[in-house]
């Protein structure tokens, strides 16, 4: 599959959700992806000045579900199921939830507290404590999460036809 190919059949196929995803259609997409964001903040720094990411943002939200999905297909590929692309997300989410709640423990005193002795780092602020450790746990497992994710992405896919239907055609 080229380049191209396997950014028309990312489109095409945007909410397929069933069947397979060879690795060049998945990494092919993932350049145009990765590429396309990267060339976008180049061009938004030349004609503004300062990177706004707003064509960034604009492109990322119009590709997402056509790489969520080319992303599931791979995944399905390699004989996994494809909602296991959602766990790194997930944790995304519950360290932002997270830093939400470690910012509302360290004011909790309010702002004076901040410059009280021994700091808001104290033994004596537990929230605050185990908010940074969960924070840091959260960020290990995120990494963990995600290398796991990119080293299924790149194994060969399944032979023959797996639970989620036929090889697909080598072109």
């Amino acid at each position: 599959m080229t380049f191209s190919n396997a950014i028309i059949s990312g489109f095409r196929n945007a909410f397929t959700f069933k069947g397979r995803a060879r690795r060049p259609e998945y990494w092919w997409f993932f350049l145009f992806v990765f590429g396309g964001a990267f060339l976008l903040g180049l061009l938004e720094m030349a004609i503004f000045g300062s990177g706004r990411g707003a064509l960034v943002a604009l492109f990322q939200l119009a590709v997402f579900i056509p790489f969520l999905a080319v992303g599931w297909r791979r995944l399905q590929d390699t004989g996994r199921p494809g909602w296991w692309l959602l766990i790194p997300s997930g944790i995304v989410v519950a360290s932002t939830l997270m830093s939400g709640s470690l910012t509302r423990a360290m004011f909790a005193g309010g702002i004076g507290g901040i410059g009280q002795s021994g700091g808001v780092f104290s033994g004596s602020n537990v929230a605050v404590d185990v908010s940074i450790t969960t924070f840091v746990a959260l960020g290990v497992a995120q990494l963990c999460a995600g290398m796991v994710i990119v080293w299924w992405m790149s194994r060969p896919s399944q032979r023959g036809a797996n639970a989620y239907g036929p090889e697909p055609r080598v072109r």
